[in-house]
């Protein structure tokens, strides 16, 4: 019985190594096109390592999501954003990625709201994997049912073919104009514009803590800019972006009182380098059919951002493609307060009138007057 169970150990161990459907191993017995990342967390710091890829994407779910890659890395791009993504954990993630000899560039969707004093991480599971401790990555990888339950679907879509993805697995990253065209209207069926007024207020009563209690934290910006001088130190390119945010989001940074923080916010990363700013009351932000939910953009106009950031053509081929082509304002150190004044003047303009966003916004932040203060720990 013993040999049984051993013998059974060894063969689910091998399976999953041949399987990999985290990248955790060499094998390339199935392609990775085929795989699909579920679990961020837990996939990213195994991928990281042996993908080598030459450009990363950095950030929280907002990147994950928007910029999606279904395989976490495909054509030399990985998207190594993880869902509610601390600026040590960023940090620590930049370590490992700068390991890679064919490393060129990093993207980074820089988040307001990491740079809170209470915005922090509590995930030893991350930090344990992301150090690449041996006992947990045997866990995680090769000792896992779960890890072989999705090898075992990784190896279904295989049998199915190429023919069976959808184009949005199949083609090149970023995504050609063409594509994100297609998406664009594609995009339609579903997502924030389709959301109920009662829909909308609970989703912001869900992200209000993004918000409630900010407070601009010093000590994060320093890990900010600490992460971006090891970055230069390596000679790899760094494009850093603050990733745009739906007119309902941008009233609760408004009505909760935390505008100056965003401005501060801006100002301190402009000092550090030069980033493309999408997060204003510009073109995108009244558009609902670009966001899946209050704070998550949709994949069409994400890989349209990726493209703006990369300088690949880009030219709009519908009012989507021109609208988003239209938000993206570079900023920097000279040019911030200029960029931040008329910032505010289209957030005056917006805040005029009685707009859903702001009647969404101002339920929200009443519901939380009096609601129990939430203790963010770095998930979203």
């Amino acid at each position: 019985m013993f040999a049984l169970t051993g013998v059974l150990i060894a063969a689910g161990i091998a399976l999953t190594w041949l399987l990999n459907p985290y990248g955790a191993t060499s094998s390339r017995f199935i392609n990775p096109i085929f795989r699909k990342v579920k679990l961020e967390r837990l996939v990213t710091p195994y991928l990281l390592r042996l993908a080598r890829p030459e450009t990363v994407l950095l950030g929280s779910s907002r990147v994950l999501m928007g910029i999606r890659i279904e395989q976490g890395d495909r054509d030399n791009v990985m998207n190594a954003a993880i869902k509610g993504a601390s600026l040590p954990e960023i940090s620590r993630i930049v370590d490992v990625a700068l390991r890679n000899p064919r490393l060129k560039r990093i993207v980074w969707g820089v988040d307001f709201f990491a740079f809170s004093t209470r915005w922090r991480s509590r995930d030893p599971n991350f930090n344990a994997r992301i150090a690449d401790k041996p006992a947990t990555r045997l866990e995680d990888t090769l000792l896992s049912l779960d890890a072989l339950g999705d090898g075992f679907d990784m190896y279904k879509r295989s049998l199915r073919g190429l023919g069976r993805l959808t184009p949005t697995m199949k083609a090149a990253v970023p995504w050609p104009m063409e594509l994100i065209c297609d998406q664009y209207l594609k995009d339609r069926m579903d997502g924030l514009d389709l959301a109920t007024p009662a829909q909308v207020v609970m989703q912001l009563r869900q992200v209000i803590y993004l918000y409630q209690g900010y407070e601009f934290s010093s000590a994060q910006l320093e890990i900010f800019r600490a992460t971006v001088d090891r970055i230069r130190a390596h000679n790899i390119q760094l494009v850093l972006f603050v990733p745009p945010m739906s007119e309902y989001e941008l009233e609760l940074i408004r009505q909760t009182g935390h505008w100056a923080d965003f401005e501060r916010f801006k100002r301190a990363v402009a000092a550090i380098a030069p980033f493309y700013d999408f997060a204003a009351y510009n073109g995108m932000a009244p558009r609902d059919e670009f966001y899946l939910q209050v704070i998550h953009f949709k994949a069409a106009p994400g890989h349209q951002i990726l493209r703006i950031l990369l300088n690949l053509d880009d030219q709009p081929c519908d009012d989507e493609a021109r609208i988003v082509a239209a938000s993206a304002a570079r900023v920097d150190d000279a040019s911030v307060n200029d960029v931040l004044a008329r910032e505010a003047r289209m957030r005056d303009e917006a805040a005029k009138g009685d707009s859903r966003y702001s009647r969404a916004a101002a339920q929200a932040v009443r519901y939380a007057r009096t609601a129990p203060t939430v203790d963010t720990n770095g998930a979203e």
